[in-house]
This record gives C-alpha cells, sequence and structure tokens, in this order.
C-alpha cells in the first residue's frame, strides 16, 4: 500500500462546476459517443462505418483543443480533457483509443515545448486515422517496451515515444528490430506486443528531448503521468457508463414478477458499484486538475486504484446482469473482452514510475504535510 504525505484535499479545486465552453465540450464528445460509439458495443463496426466514424470525429477538432494557444490552439487541460476521455468510454475502449491513442504523447511534446517535431499544421491527422503516435509504457526492470497501436490502416505513419539515456525519443515505430518482438493480443483494430527497447532496436529518432519542464519534472516522467492520466480516464469512463446500463437494464429485466432493482441484493451490489464509479471519478478529476503539481506517489495511487476497481466493477456488472449467460450481445460483455488490458498497461504504468519516488514538482513545497 502506497502512502504520502499530501491529501487530496490540498489538490481539489474550490469548484467542479463547469464553464459554458466546458460544458460545450462535454456535451458534443456525448453526443458524438452516444450516436457513433456505442453502437459498437453490440455490433463491430465494418471498414467503411470505420471510416465514417473517424471522418465524425473531425468535428471533436481534438488536435486543435490540445495544441497550446500561441500555436492557434485551445491549450485544453488535462482535468477538461479527462472529461471528453469518459464521455467517449460510452463505446468499446480500444475503439476510443484509437481516435485518441496519441493524446499522451501530443500532452507530452507541448509540456516540453517539442510539438514543432510533428508539423503542428498537420495535427488533426493524428485523430483521422493518417498518423499516429502509439500508446507506449516501458517495464525498465526487463529493458521492455509495451505498444498498443492500431494494426488496421497499415498505410498510416506509425510514431511511438520511446526511452533513452537522456530522457525520451519520438521514433518511428515500425524501425525496430522485429525478432525482438512478441505480440500480446489483438483488441479490435489493435495490437499489443512488447519488445526491447534498446537503441539498436531504433532507427533514427524524429526527435529527442531530456530537459525538464518549467517544474523540473522530466519527460520520462510526465509522460508516464499523462498515460497514467489517459488510460485512469478512459477506465473511469467505462465505470459510469456501465453504472448508467446497470440502471436501466435493471429496471427493464423481470424477475419473480418484479424489475431486478426491486431486489435487496441487486439494489445493494448496484449501489456499490454506484459508489466506486463516483469515487473514481472524483479521483480521476483531483488528480487531473493538479496534473502539473501532483505527487508521483498520488498518480501511482490512482493508477493502481483504478486498475483494481475498474476490473471488479466489470467482473460485477456481468453477474449483476445474470452472469455469461445474460449478457451476450450486451455491454458488459464487450467490455469484459478487452478492459482487463488496459488495467494491465495501468499497472505497467504504476511500475514504471516507481523509480521517481514520491517525488513531486516544485510547486508544490506549500501542500502541507
Amino acid at each position: 500500500m502506497l502512502t504520502c504525505d499530501y491529501s487530496l484535499s490540498d489538490l481539489t479545486p474550490t469548484s467542479w462546476d463547469l464553464s459554458d465552453e466546458q460544458r460545450a465540450l462535454l456535451d458534443a464528445s456525448e453526443r458524438f459517443a452516444r450516436e457513433q460509439l456505442e453502437p459498437l458495443l453490440s455490433l463491430p463496426p465494418s471498414r467503411q462505418r470505420w471510416n465514417e466514424i473517424v471522418e465524425q470525429a473531425r468535428s471533436l477538432d481534438l488536435g486543435t483543443l490540445i495544441l497550446p494557444t500561441d500555436l492557434g490552439g485551445m491549450g485544453i487541460d488535462h482535468h477538461d480533457l479527462s472529461e471528453i476521455l469518459s464521455a467517449l468510454s460510452c463505446g468499446p475502449i480500444e475503439h476510443v483509443l484509437r481516435l485518441t491513442q496519441s493524446t499522451p504523447a501530443l500532452m507530452t511534446l507541448r509540456v516540453h515545448d517539442a510539438l514543432h517535431t510533428v508539423e503542428t499544421g498537420r495535427i488533426e491527422e493524428f485523430f483521422d486515422g493518417t498518423r499516429a503516435i502509439a500508446l507506449t509504457v516501458p517495464d525498465f526492470s526487463t529493458a521492455m517496451l509495451w505498444r498498443l497501436y492500431d494494426h488496421s490502416v497499415p498505410t498510416a505513419a506509425t510514431w511511438m515515444l520511446a526511452p533513452i539515456a537522456s530522457g525520451l525519443a519520438l521514433v518511428e515505430a515500425n524501425a525496430r528490430c522485429s525478432s525482438t518482438q512478441t505480440q500480446i493480443a489483438r483488441l479490435g483494430g489493435l495490437t499489443l506486443d512488447q519488445f526491447r527497447c534498446d537503441g539498436g532496436s531504433y532507427g533514427i529518432p524524429l526527435a529527442t528531448f531530456g530537459c525538464p519542464d518549467a517544474l523540473g519534472v522530466s519527460p520520462t516522467q510526465t509522460w508516464l503521468t499523462n498515460t497514467a492520466l489517459y488510460l485512469s480516464a478512459l477506465l473511469s469512463g467505462v465505470m459510469q457508463h456501465g453504472v448508467a446500463f446497470a440502471l436501466g437494464y435493471g429496471m427493464e429485466r423481470q424477475t419473480f414478477r418484479k424489475p431486478l432493482l426491486m431486489h435487496q441484493r441487486a439494489a445493494t451490489r448496484l449501489a456499490d458499484m454506484l459508489i466506486a464509479a463516483q469515487g473514481t471519478q472524483l479521483f480521476v478529476r483531483t488528480l487531473a486538475g493538479a496534473a502539473t503539481r501532483a505527487p508521483t506517489t498520488l498518480v501511482r495511487q490512482l493508477a493502481r486504484h483504478i486498475a483494481a476497481e475498474s476490473m471488479k466493477f466489470t467482473h460485477e456488472l456481468v453477474q449483476l446482469c445474470g452472469a455469461h449467460g445474460y449478457v451476450e450481445g450486451l455491454a458488459p460483455a464487450a467490455r469484459m473482452a478487452t478492459c482487463h488490458w488496459f488495467s494491465m498497461l495501468l499497472l505497467q504504468v504504476d511500475a514504471a514510475l516507481e523509480q521517481f519516488g514520491s517525488s513531486a514538482p516544485s510547486d508544490t513545497a506549500g501542500v502541507r504535510a
């Protein structure tokens, strides 16, 4: 069990109220998720259908949201971004990741003033299947790198962030020794693989950066923190939408001549699930709102908490709906088939952050013990 001298109350904003601009962004994301992504829980998309969804996703303009204001963007913060990601998790998490997988890397490049390396004038291409920065997580104990990338678009230019001696490098994802690669799983249009992360596995880096940010945080720590917040927001969103599904299902399904939720045991189980979902949402929002000053210890606690709670929640939802025989073709079955892989990646992020101890950026000096 991780402990720290920092209190979540020190990082929590004085108000959770959303501004009109924040609400508009969230409403647009929720509408897109309900109309385009949620139906994919019961029927995988054809290539043509997926291309239409990607085209519709352009309306969210995530690239412009991420760009800093001095480059004509909105400079979205981690809190608002986490809310959008949670809303998009109304659909299958693997498909949401296909649309947004470049987000942690782009946010890291933004913090360390390295966005110029990816041609910001074409940043929308990172969200339309033309280019992508694969989601990568290092395993420092074995010198291996986990990579999750979209294999369904072989013509896309896929890059990745990778650790090097002086910090991070942006490299061509395919410029590595195939003999060191091990395919772990196929998740819809995504492939999860693992390979050795050494200098000989990469081609010439597109960019390297090793200087700390304005708060003294290294690029590697920023990268891992952003990845933890990204995966946590997605899995937290899955839990929130799972509760909404359970409420509707519990009122529609009749058992012993009354709705499922009229039975005390089912109602109690759902209440526990609701508490778990809301607790994880508040945890994510708290740390996302303080991403630049959240101690590593709290980020690791978030990763472990979300990984454990999301796995437990997914199994509980299946049981609430009547176990496997009753959920075939429903959202819980689709969630159960893939969510555990993302929880596993989140635990890998936690393990990678261990080398940074309980460090916190310099502006947490005033946080009380």
